[in-house]
């Protein structure tokens, strides 16, 4: 049986004189037919009910996020070269558009990022219980999302890494290492990083040599009775580093407070942090994800000297790196 997959592909481009895309065409893009129109109709279902519950169905600020401008050019031609490939992985729950933000920066700086959306196992429903079935079949989209991404001419297939944020943690995890194409590995709030994730953490997991992992948690003291490191300390095979985002919580690893920002929609999560602070927060992830990147493809650059770079770079302070 076959399943439409929806792959999103961000690269750099030649956009001088091009009109911005709005934030509308990441919910309600162009389908190529009534068969892949139906699979939009489904996303765009979700996303419009997640919208809706994050800004309260408020219908005005629902319409100036659809009318935003976003950083991104709809087709735009591609800049020649070839550029490294990030595939980026989201959550259980997230919207089709999570973490644009990030693909659009790291389009602009260099990267082909590549993204399919959670659909669990099925074709016609949203499914989104954690289990590992779900898990492998997530994985197996992006392996295909990853098989096609290989064959486009802007992308240079030996500089390809993986990021997920929260259960997409896991997902890149266990693709990671499965495909040796994929050669670093970024945790957004990886599930690999909370107890409760643990077990599923360590079904899928292989050894690879010479394989740098960027783990980024929430580091707000509220938040940090599930949080453990010692999954990820326990990969004694993988090149590691490890930050607290201090004053972040699970969703400055996605571009929520960004959106809150550009609407000017009050911040409903003031007893963790303000606004300022949660957007801080998802910039400095999205820096800190492109200094390891950079510094891994561009430099070459491992081991401890890694951690030793990135200090110097980011303005994450609690940064370690694990032998």
């Amino acid at each position: 049986m076959f399943r439409p997959i929806r792959i999103a592909i961000w690269y750099p481009a030649e956009t001088e004189g091009k009109a911005l895309m709005k934030f509308k065409n990441y919910i309600d893009p162009t389908a190529p037919d009534k068969y892949y129109g139906k699979l939009n109709e489904l996303m765009n279902d979700y996303d419009m009910w997640s919208y809706n519950g994050m800004f309260d169905k408020n219908q005005a600020i629902i319409n100036s996020l659809l009318d935003l401008n976003t950083n991104a050019v709809y087709n735009a031609k591609e800049e020649q070269g070839k550029y490294p490939l990030l595939l980026l992985c989201s959550g259980w729950f997230s919207r089709s558009p999570d973490n644009a933000l990030m693909a659009e920066y790291l389009a602009s700086h260099g990267y082909v990022v590549v993204t399919v959306p959670q659909l669990g196992t099925g074709t016609t429903i949203y499914d989104f219980k954690v289990t590992e079935d779900r898990v492998i079949t997530q994985v197996m989209d992006l392996k295909f999302a990853l098989d096609h991404a290989v064959t486009l001419p802007n992308v240079d297939t030996d500089k390809i890494a993986a990021a997920g944020f929260s259960i997409g943690g896991i997902v890149q995890l266990w693709l990671s290492q499965q495909d040796k194409r994929i050669k670093a590995l970024v945790g957004l709030d990886g599930s690999f990083m909370f107890k409760e994730w643990a077990a599923l953490s360590q079904k899928e997991t292989r050894s690879r040599q010479d394989f740098p992992v960027l783990s980024m948690y929430r580091g707000h003291e509220k938040l940090a009775a599930n949080v453990s490191a010692d999954f990820f300390k326990s990969l004694s095979w993988a090149d590691k580093i490890l930050i607290e985002v201090p004053k972040a919580t699970h969703g400055e690893f996605s571009d929520e407070a960004y959106l809150y920002s550009k609407v000017n929609y009050p911040w409903k999560h003031t007893q963790y942090n303000t606004l300022k602070e949660a957007t801080n927060c998802y910039q400095s992830v999205i820096r800190s994800t492109e200094t390891f990147l950079n510094l891994i493809f561009s430099s070459n650059v491992r081991g401890k000297r890694l951690a030793d770079e990135m200090k110097k770079t980011t303005d994450i302070l609690h940064l370690k790196y694990i032998n």
